[in-house]
């Protein structure tokens, strides 16, 4: 369908966005970086962009910002939802900007992007999204400002052993990101549609369940329990496997992802219960239709 064939550009550009932003991590945190791999095209990028808001508490560990921050990116859910889950769990008021992209050209176009980009407004992360500005500064760098927020809001342990714990399980989680990358980069070299579907097939039907029992030991040796990742309450780790195994892979292969993680009883309480997140349940609820 048309709206199918919108969703698969989307996602086209996204990836290879991602994929261009460093040569040794492929999933990358930023889509801007398309502005590097094809500047003659994003010149022509954006065309509008909108303001959303979470509905917010305080913020809470460490030493706080009493500014609301902004967060800024692509119209999309790509690399920072793991971020908007989180402030929604956290009940967290924030400004969701959204550079809009015209899904109408080929390839799909975002003027306003290139303008930000051209003005030195994106210097902070070298030209690319996401952007957060708070208290006046910046922070680029999607896994940066997932760190950075998960200290301001509590999410990130109650030690410090258990804030590198959970760094650890975010480790994990994209290096098994990353090898979906891979496979979705391979495949856009590959002109045979039935060695396309194989390779997916692969990766859904041998290499994600053996990531998954992976990842599944190595919550067992955290001592995991009660469907949290770390400790006894809601982190970073959580909301990122959450976001990995709900919304990371495309929804014709949710019984596929699902069945990967069937036999992984501890991902299984983890995705559940932060899925029952009442903060989380509301923006999935009222989050912005996006193509991806």
């Amino acid at each position: 369908s048309h709206w199918l064939r919108k969703r698969a550009m989307l996602r086209r550009f996204l990836v290879v966005a991602m994929m261009a932003q460093t040569a040794s991590a492929f999933l990358a945190p930023s889509l801007a970086l398309v502005g590097i791999a094809s500047a003659g095209k994003v010149a022509s990028m954006l065309r509008s962009s909108d303001v959303s808001r979470a509905s917010g508490l305080r913020m809470s560990g460490g030493a706080p910002s009493t500014a609301v921050p902004k967060l800024v990116y692509f119209d999309a859910r790509g690399v920072v939802e793991p971020i908007r889950l989180m402030l929604a769990a956290a009940g967290a008021d924030y400004e969701d900007f959204r550079y809009k992209v015209d899904m109408s050209l080929k390839p799909p176009a975002a003027p306003e992007f290139a303008k930000a980009k051209e003005s030195g407004d994106l210097a902070a992360n070298m030209g690319r999204a996401p952007i957060l500005e708070v208290d006046g500064a910046q922070i680029g760098q999607s896994h940066a400002i997932a760190r950075y927020l998960a200290r301001q809001h509590g999410m990130m342990g109650a030690s410090d052993l258990e804030a590198a714990q959970i760094d650890t399980l975010y480790e994990h989680v994209r290096d098994i990101k990353d090898g979906w990358v891979k496979i979705r980069m391979g495949n856009m070299k590959e002109a045979d549609e039935e060695v396309k579907k194989a390779n997916v097939d692969k990766f859904l039907d041998e290499d994600l369940p053996q990531w998954c029992t992976k990842l599944e030991g190595a919550l067992e040796a955290f001592g995991s329990t009660s469907g949290y990742a770390v400790g006894s309450k809601l982190s970073l780790a959580d909301v990122v496997i959450y976001a990995w195994i709900s919304c990371y892979f495309p929804a014709e292969h949710a019984d596929k992802v699902k069945a990967a993680h069937a036999k992984c009883p501890i991902i299984t309480a983890i995705v559940e219960r932060a899925g029952s997140n009442e903060g989380i349940k509301k923006w999935e609820a009222e989050r912005p239709v996006t193509f991806m």
